[in-house]
């Protein structure tokens, strides 16, 4: 029998003790006070997480069963945890990460008439990543998986008076429904052939599992992993979801949902790699997903929706690094990312919070940085991050994976360089456009303020980690090794090389200086092609015209369930129904003419039925 440590047990008690009393107590007593027991299981299940960070770290791990929740006959489904470097070095930093966006969401939610009402769905989101992280088998994932989904539905479209929430939110819901029916086949034949979804087990017999199987597995965790993640062709929904609260952003791009996908594909990673081509394929899809993301968020004006497309892009980045098979460089980036993307979210809340308003474009902000001066600190620091400049969290990630691509040369090569110049361009417009200057097509902030400590404070917190984390990168390479299968190669990661990192740096640069010309040597240049070509803007907000495409599939499917469902309806079950009054009537009158009343005719029968049950026996 496998010991299980106490904090294994409070990484899900504390939460589940938290949403209880602030659901049957502090909500119809004392709504304002359900932040309390939210905030102490944050503390409960940051410590743990630091607990078992340092038990992997160690070169420990377990692999056991709580309690048994499916039975039938001989067949079972655990409730298991496993506790190894994958899980857990993804679980250290959504612990913190999210904590702290608890947090400021203390401060950005102050006042809101559903505030207890986003504390215990915010906490719920937070303790389904928490458990899709931690589960040891395909049919546990997969429960949190769907909880994620299901919470990031209902804060999504947590503002419900608006109409553009819920037409948000049901797009995404309807979007990951499409993207997890590939999981869930995945789960169904492996519980068809194996009667076993659990990790290790499927891991010891990857390479006897039939080669058509794996490929077959390996793209169903590909399409799932592509809707959760917004990965290319199912990212359309990922932008529009900006219109819940600044705290559901933040933690869905940084911590939850989106990471979701990404480490379906790292945990997967052992019976994905062993397919012919399909690493291959998830760098292209990948570094597609990257670049189209990084070109569109070039061009949007709302902060949060180029913040939205920066997350799909970073998401290929990490698709990307896996497909060359960097398996820690993409945990990683997965890392770093968390922090610096955290602090931007956090930030556009905040001058969001500022106007009063839910979010606001690059019309409304400008020259801030003496007005705001702590937010312009957190948000200078979490863009050089995210740009891979050095010194930086991102910095390291974002190199660790160039190495990767320059290695595999060609293509990769000039890709990573493409990812790396469009990052660093499009948050160098971003910054310059908010923090620098003030053009005439700008109506900034009235009484710009900072926010309340309970707020900034969490997004210092979260700065000093998008530069911190980018050190851990060696230790993170060791936790990785502990609970990886044999049969695959251990992960590590090599320190990029001069030529790698000179390069990289060079690319930021260039992104950085092409931001740096065109909005502050030409101020008002984001204004004026837009005037002069509103086709062009009109087809970079269409995502150069992908977004017609979910749409005409939609209204193809519902047109193509329409016509079936007449013609079944109409001309096949109601002629059915129609027509079998007519039958019933000729057979009943056949039947009539038999029935004479007659003792003897009846006594006929009765010989003739007994005689073939006899020839029947007999026969037999």
């Amino acid at each position: 029998m496998i010991h299980i440590p106490s904090a294994v047990i409070l990484l899900f008690a504390a939460p589940l003790a938290a949403l209880a009393v602030g659901f049957f107590v502090t909500r119809p007593y004392k709504p304002e006070w359900t932040h309390i027991p939210v905030l102490l299981s944050c503390a409960v299940v940051c410590a743990c997480a630091a607990y078992l960070a340092a038990f992997v770290y160690s070169g420990r791990g377990l692999d056991g069963t709580l309690f048994r929740w499916m039975v039938a006959g001989d067949w079972d489904v655990p409730f298991g945890v496993r506790i190894d470097g994958i899980g857990v070095s993804v679980l250290a930093m959504v612990s913190l990460v999210g904590a702290l966006i608890h947090l400021y969401a203390v401060g950005y939610m102050k006042g809101d008439p559903g505030f207890a009402r986003f504390f215990l769905l915010f906490h719920l989101f937070y303790l389904s990543m928490i458990g899709l992280l931690i589960s040891n088998n395909y049919v546990q994932l997969y429960l949190f998986w769907e909880l994620v989904g299901v919470c990031s539905y209902f804060l999504i479209g947590f503002w419900m008076h608006k109409p553009a929430a819920r037409r948000a939110a049901l797009q995404a819901f309807l979007t990951l429904r499409v993207a997890d029916l590939g999981l869930m086949l995945a789960v169904l034949i492996l519980m068809g052939l194996y009667r076993n979804t659990r990790f290790a087990a499927l891991y010891a017999v990857a390479g006897g599992i039939p080669t058509g199987v794996l490929a077959l597995l390996g793209v169903l965790f590909v399409w799932a992993a592509a809707g959760k993640s917004a990965l290319f062709p199912l990212y359309f929904w990922l932008p529009d979801a900006m219109e819940g609260p600044s705290p559901v952003s933040a933690l869905m791009h940084a911590a939850t949902m989106v990471t979701a996908g990404i480490f379906l594909l790292v945990r997967s990673w052992p019976l994905i790699c062993v397919v012919p081509g399909l690493p291959e394929f998830i760098a292209v899809v990948g570094a597609v997903t990257a670049i189209l993301a990084a070109v569109l968020a070039s061009t949007q004006t709302d902060l949060k929706r180029i913040l939205a497309y920066s997350t799909v892009s970073h998401l290929g980045l990490m698709a990307f690094g896996l497909g060359l098979g960097q398996v820690t460089a993409g945990v990683f980036h997965l890392v770093t990312h968390g922090f610096f993307k955290a602090v931007l979210f956090l930030c556009a809340g905040i001058l969001a919070h500022a106007a009063g308003k839910s979010t606001v474009s690059v019309s409304e902000v400008g020259g801030l940085r003496r007005k705001m001066p702590l937010t312009f600190l957190c948000f200078l620091v979490a863009a050089l991050s995210l740009g891979g400049f050095p010194l930086t969290a991102g910095f390291y990630s974002k190199d660790a994976i160039l190495d990767a691509a320059f290695a595999h040369g060609g293509w990769a090569a000039a890709a990573g360089l493409a990812i790396a110049a469009g990052s660093a361009f499009y948050i160098s417009r971003m910054l310059f456009l908010t923090f620098f200057g003030s053009r005439p097509e700008q109506k900034p902030i009235e009484h710009p303020h900072e926010a309340p400590p309970v707020m900034i404070v969490p997004v210092l917190f979260l700065s000093a980690g998008a530069v911190s984390v980018g050190w851990l990168g060696r230790g993170l390479a060791r936790m990785l090794g502990s609970g990886w299968p044999k049969s695959v190669p251990a992960p590590a990661l090599e320190g990029p090389t001069s030529v790698v990192s000179s390069a990289g740096l060079a690319a930021a640069a260039l992104g950085a200086a092409g931001a740096y010309w065109l909005t502050m040597l030409r101020p008002s240049w984001d204004w004026q092609w837009r005037r002069r070509r509103p086709g062009l803007e009109a087809l970079f907000f269409d995502d150069l015209g992908w977004r017609r495409v979910p749409v005409a599939c939609v209204t193809a499917a519902v047109w193509f369930a329409d016509k079936v469902g007449r013609v079944l309806d109409r001309d096949c079950w109601d002629a059915a129904i129609e027509g079998s009054t007519g039958v019933c009537r000729r057979v009943s009158e056949a039947g009539s003419r038999l029935a004479t009343g007659s003792l003897s005719d009846s006594l006929w029968w009765v010989m003739i039925g007994a005689a073939a049950l006899l020839a029947w026996a007999a026969l037999r």
